[in-house]
């Protein structure tokens, strides 16, 4: 995977497996916005190389007997970029009471990658069932079935239980877990806060908390504490910021005004 395609995957806290569920995140407070549409921005120097949005439907939507927020994630490549084409998105259904999944979709399009795959959670028997689309039958086929851990999350749901802690009652040391596993091969993220600090942004001074993954061994980022970011200090919490230190200098996902 080249550099550039990474960008989208940032912007979501580098969690990198297809479901993954929180051990220690307390959600205290329900602030989920309907219709909150988010646009990022990825830089690498003086270039822009992507953009991003995270959109929450303005309906709610029924999965089985469950009510469900529906949230579309997209990512691209921008300007010079382009050369590495990437058009990406993620469709998430997700609990209005637990914040779990019960549903997701994704579009992958990157170079001549091609990939659309479904998820239904089956979180009493603890199962993913995934499906791929096949070009030849024009249908979703079944690839396979995954044993789940309780409350599970798809990455977009992960990212959304996230912002909903408190952080404003978490002092600098904490730290979350997040467990969870990529097909075959299960991980550990450790999520250290780091404690509030003003950032500079096209919108002024803001001030953020500040927390940095633990993200695993990989080729794209130089070392496991790469990734840091910043969420307003506000009670909305949203991204405002993310750092990643990458072998090829460090790329910036901001908040677009």
């Amino acid at each position: 995977m080249n550099n550039y395609k990474w960008f989208f995957i940032i912007w979501i806290i580098i969690l990198p497996g297809f479901v993954l569920a929180q051990a220690n995140l307390k959600i205290e407070n329900k602030r989920v916005v309907i219709g909150e549409t988010l646009n990022y921005k990825a830089t690498w120097g003086f270039l822009t190389i992507g953009s991003g949005t995270t959109r929450i439907d303005t309906n709610i939507y029924q999965i089985g007997s469950n009510n469900c927020y529906k949230i579309d994630v997209t990512g691209q490549t921008n300007g010079l970029a382009k050369i590495f084409y990437v058009r990406d998105k993620w469709v998430s259904y997700i609990d209005t009471a637990t914040i779990t999944t019960h549903q997701s979709f994704r579009s992958i399009r990157e170079g001549r990658h091609a990939l659309d795959e479904q998820v239904r959670f089956d979180h009493p028997n603890k199962k993913a069932e995934v499906k791929v689309y096949d070009k030849k039958t024009k249908s979703y086929i079944l690839k396979k079935v995954y044993d789940t851990p309780d409350n599970i999350r798809d990455v977009v749901a992960g990212f959304l239980a996230f912002r909903l802690v408190n952080l404003s009652k978490c002092e600098a040391g904490e730290v979350f877990t997040v467990n969870g596993f990529n097909e075959d091969e299960s991980y550990r993220i450790d999520v250290t806060y780091l404690g509030k600090e003003y950032i500079k942004t096209d919108n002024g001074l803001v001030l953020c908390h500040k927390v940095k993954p633990t993200i695993p061994n990989n080729k794209q980022f130089d070392g496991k504490d790469a990734i840091v970011v910043w969420l307003s200090a506000d009670e909305a919490q949203i991204v405002v910021r993310i750092r990643a230190k990458m072998f090829v200098g460090n790329i910036y996902i901001e908040l677009k005004k």
